[in-house]
């Protein structure tokens, strides 16, 4: 083949290539005015995923001024702290989904316990106060006793200032993430008089006194003395158990 003919399909080649790209851009451009035209980019649907304590209509409607709107203009990121100034919304993340739609994917913020005052509050394992809303009572956690209950310690949606309280949050996040059969079994983390934590469990029930410090270790001993037992015998065949001391424990049997 001449170098003339090669030249010539080269050319040919480039040009309809350019075409091509040409052509793509045109009809890229058509469709997003054709949309804006006929308001088909204009948001009107919604959905949530993710919501389990709180109903999802409720996380809709904070978003209502938005409907409307091209999702083009949408600023996702505002959208998302706005959502997570719900108490209950640990992290919100929102995705476009063209033409007119958004995908609203929620991480809850779930209560390991419940706080014995007057109105209810929960608590999560950060430490944040969570208010008495949706679904949250269809959730058995352990309640939480014998506390300081001055209420400016207890701010909704943010960490409580009581450092009774978030030292027993994170013996209950400990049991959770090592000994979760012990969490199902915890039915009450309190205070003695001599501010002991003091663990009830909801076997018959029976008491744990822990004292005021080195919990981790001893929920350790507890379990291995759990363990060490005939098959026959649980904690519940105990009405007290004391850690308070040094590596052991004084067990009071059930009469």
């Amino acid at each position: 083949m001449s170098t003339r003919k090669k030249k010539q399909q080269l050319n040919m080649r480039v040009l309809i290539g350019s075409s091509l790209v040409t052509v793509w851009i045109v009809v890229t451009i058509l469709a997003f005015n054709w949309s804006t035209f006929t308001k088909m980019n204009l948001l009107d649907e919604i959905e949530i995923k993710g919501a389990v304590i709180i109903p999802a209509e409720d996380y809709r409607e904070s978003l209502i001024p938005v409907l409307g709107t091209s999702i083009h203009d949408l600023d996702t990121r505002n959208m998302s702290l706005l959502l997570e100034s719900h108490p209950f919304v640990h992290v919100a993340r929102i995705s476009k989904k063209f033409p007119n739609k958004i995908i609203v994917e929620i991480i809850e913020r779930k209560p390991v316990a419940l706080l014995n005052m007057n109105p209810i509050l929960f608590i999560d394992q950060e430490g944040v106060i969570l208010p008495d809303l949706g679904n949250v009572n269809d959730r058995i956690v352990p309640i939480m006793s014998g506390f300081n209950s001055a209420r400016e310690l207890y701010p909704i949606g943010d960490q409580t200032i009581s450092q009774k309280v978030l030292e027993s949050i994170q013996l209950i996040d400990y049991i959770i993430d090592h000994y979760p059969l012990l969490y199902e079994n915890l039915s009450e983390v309190t205070l003695n008089s001599n501010d002991e934590f003091v663990l009830i469990l909801a076997n018959y029930p029976t008491k744990v006194i822990l004292g005021s410090e080195r919990f981790n270790e001893k929920i350790e001993i507890l379990i291995s003395f759990e363990h060490a037992l005939p098959k026959d015998t649980g904690l519940h065949h105990y009405s007290k158990l004391d850690l308070r001391y040094n590596r052991q424990i004084i067990a009071k049997v059930r009469v």
